[in-house]
């Protein structure tokens, strides 16, 4: 389940650790402005609502095996309104009002709830709007048309050798600073790439959308962590 909350996150924006290392970065202006512009949309949003596709793609054990041998595709949704946010996939509901964490699972009918605490494996969006500032080094990889639009590639690489993925390669709108894609390079090969289908940026959210509510999932088991 982190797995998942972690890498969604990297779609929406810079995800990755704290940088526990002191921080080398690579001093590309041009990047440096780019994300700057994203992060200011991201960070003054009152609220977001994403459709994406997730594509994880396994490194081959043969070469001579079809590429889709090794592919996983899924769908999900992100809500997000400051700290607080909400993630549907995969048959799991996670729920986050910035202090408590709700894991729901479809197949077992369970809800387990923790005290929502940022670490390497999950943090906050706000968080994430801000982490390339320490925790990366950054540069312009490649300008391309991607879905009929002009983005710049960004590649942004953790400070922190010891996080389990080496580089992430974010696609950014030219003029409208909209993330389209973000690319997820495993140590062991995998790369999980991130598409965002559908991006809404003026929805209204309540804060009670948020919360976990019992009542709408009959019979459901309750497991408190805190």
């Amino acid at each position: 389940m982190k797995k998942i909350i972690a890498f969604v996150f990297a779609c929406l924006l810079f995800a990755g650790a704290n940088a526990q290392d002191k921080p080398v970065p690579v001093t590309d202006a041009e990047a440096g402005a780019i994300l700057e512009k994203a992060a200011a949309k991201y960070g003054s949003l009152k609220g977001l609502e994403a459709d994406f596709t997730l594509t994880t793609v396994n490194p081959k054990l043969k070469p001579e095996d079809p590429d889709s041998k090794y592919t996983i595709t899924n769908t999900g949704q992100l809500y997000m309104k400051g700290k607080a946010f909400k993630l549907v996939m995969r048959g799991n509901e996670i729920y986050c009002d910035g202090k408590t964490i709700w894991s729901y699972s479809q197949k077992s009918n369970e809800v387990q709830i923790n005290d929502y605490e940022e670490s390497q494996e999950t943090f906050s969006p706000t968080k994430i709007f801000s982490a390339y500032k320490e925790g990366y080094s950054y540069q312009i990889k490649e300008k391309k048309t991607y879905q009929g639009k002009n983005v710049t590639v960004i590649e942004l690489a953790p400070t922190n050798h010891k996080v389990s993925f080496f580089k992430i390669d974010v696609a950014i709108e030219d003029g409208t600073n909209d993330l389209l894609e973000s690319k997820v390079y495993e140590k062991s090969g995998v790369r999980y790439i991130y598409t965002i289908n559908k991006l809404n940026t003026t929805v209204s959210l309540n804060d009670i959308f948020f919360a976990f509510d019992n009542k709408k999932y009959s019979n459901v088991k309750i497991t408190d962590l805190r």
